[in-house]
């Protein structure tokens, strides 16, 4: 599935804005500030309903204005979809084909989508809450039902944590209705452990095969941090239950997957501690084709590959090798201030989109 043309109303530093003709290869280019990572942005909201540089969702609407509209027409040789996404301080609604959705789960993932930008390296350096965050973001892309698993997990946690919380003004403690808490909450919870666990498996088979064949570090792989490791479902309800006096003393549930980590390991080192910034710049890059390679080859999906300035992170080889490794199929979109040092094949089957002189080349 390709975009085939991007409209874009009131949405950051645009108010009125259109794309069309797009192509599998689109190159955005202009100087620093001028919007190129917004277009990158708008197309990631289609796809996931939720912006990738703020939480505050009202940030995206142009400061003039109350309200932001982005369109996008995405097709194959089989179908034409027509995707549309609307914004105010009020709320947020979507469109499929004109018809509204009342689930934002009903209109997330028409397409894949996956980025790559400099900040993205955040992933090895933020704390585990953001880690999981990003991975079931990732997860959420591919499996509904995965969707359904966390939301109906967190419930859980919450009223868990929200029981503990009367605990101190009432000494008097429900083992039953814990007990029914932590059944469930080790049912989901293992369901939850196992997709996380499949997808990890996958990407490592691939960050092991990429690495090598970019001549990257030998021994790259993802380390999936889990209470559930080596235990069955049974196992897990029991652990919940042995660490039961402690979590009352403490006032919350420290028992489950919500408590997962994922950390990047070349062989035996945690690449947070030893690895170069350039060098953890190159893991999340190799990291993030790994991910295409899974949507492809293992869930059958062809995804968007967003790259943000791509290539003010690489050398003129690397840079050339990335796009040499990309596969020819899936569309791509590269913002970047200088398109000198990328190979003329390459610009010649490319759609330049110069935001300086704002035309389309």
């Amino acid at each position: 599935m390709n975009i085939t043309n991007l409209e874009l109303t009131n949405f950051r530093n645009y108010e009125k804005f259109k794309l069309s003709d797009l192509k599998n290869t689109n190159i955005i280019i202009g100087n620093n500030g001028v919007g190129k990572t917004s277009i990158l942005e708008a197309i990631y909201v289609l796809c996931l309903a939720r912006s990738f540089k703020t939480n505050l969702e009202v940030n995206l609407i142009n400061v003039n204005n109350d309200y932001l509209k982005i369109k996008c027409n995405i097709s194959n040789d089989i179908k034409n979809i027509k995707l549309e996404y609307f914004l105010t301080k009020y709320g947020k609604k979507t469109k499929i084909n004109g018809k509204l959705k009342k689930k934002i789960s009903d209109f997330i993932s028409q397409y894949k989508v996956i980025l790559y930008a400099p900040d993205e390296i955040k992933f090895i350096k933020d704390s585990p809450s953001n880690r999981r965050n990003y991975i079931n973001i990732s997860l959420s892309q591919l499996n509904k039902t995965y969707v359904k698993l966390l939301n109906d997990y967190n419930i859980l946690i919450k009223n868990k944590n929200d029981y503990y919380k009367k605990l101190y003004l009432n000494s008097y403690i429900d083992e039953s209705y814990l007990d029914i808490l932590d059944k469930k909450i080790s049912e989901l919870g293992y369901e939850i452990f196992k997709i996380r666990k499949f997808y990890v498996e996958n990407v490592n088979h691939y960050l092991k095969k990429i690495s090598k064949k970019m001549n990257f570090s030998d021994g790259l792989f993802l380390n999936y941090i889990t209470q559930c490791s080596e235990l069955s479902e049974e196992e897990f309800y029991g652990l919940l239950k042995k660490n039961r006096k402690k979590e009352i003393q403490y006032g919350v549930t420290k028992t489950g997957v919500h408590r997962d980590d994922f950390e990047f390991f070349i062989k035996s080192r945690n690449v947070k501690d030893f690895c170069s910034q350039g060098n953890q710049k190159m893991v999340m890059l190799v990291f993030k084709l790994a991910e295409l390679e899974v949507l492809m080859k293992e869930y059958f999906e062809q995804p968007i590959l967003l790259l943000d300035d791509l290539f003010s992170e690489l050398d003129g080889v690397n840079q050339n090798m990335i796009l040499k490794y990309l596969n020819k199929n899936i569309q791509i979109f590269i913002t970047t201030t200088d398109i000198n040092n990328i190979r003329k094949d390459v610009l010649k089957n490319a759609k330049i989109i110069d935001l300086d002189r704002m035309v389309e080349l």
